[in-house]
């Protein structure tokens, strides 16, 4: 979601999730309710709702790496996952 905006950057973005590498999941209530914890246990509100979901995520699937051209918030609600890693691209 955060990466799709037309004007042809779209088609990059399937073709390397194509490539079958990378997951795309649909979040449900076990995510949304851990994604609103997480957003609870560091004093944030729903401006960082889609990097909640991320975590939340990660966390689900038994961990994991995200990649981000903007860590600060993810690090902040991953902090306290040692199994999920945030590292920026």
């Amino acid at each position: 979601m955060e990466l799709y905006r037309g004007g042809g950057t779209d088609e990059a973005i399937d073709l390397e999730l194509g490539r079958g590498y990378a997951r795309v999941i649909t979040t449900g209530v076990r995510i949304a309710r851990l994604a609103g914890h997480l957003l609870a246990s560091i004093g944030a509100g729903s401006e960082m709702a889609v990097d909640a979901l991320v975590v939340a995520t990660a966390i689900r699937l038994g961990g994991g790496l995200i990649l981000t051209h903007d860590p600060a918030d993810l690090e902040r609600l991953a902090s306290d996952y040692p199994n999920v890693r945030v590292a920026p691209v």
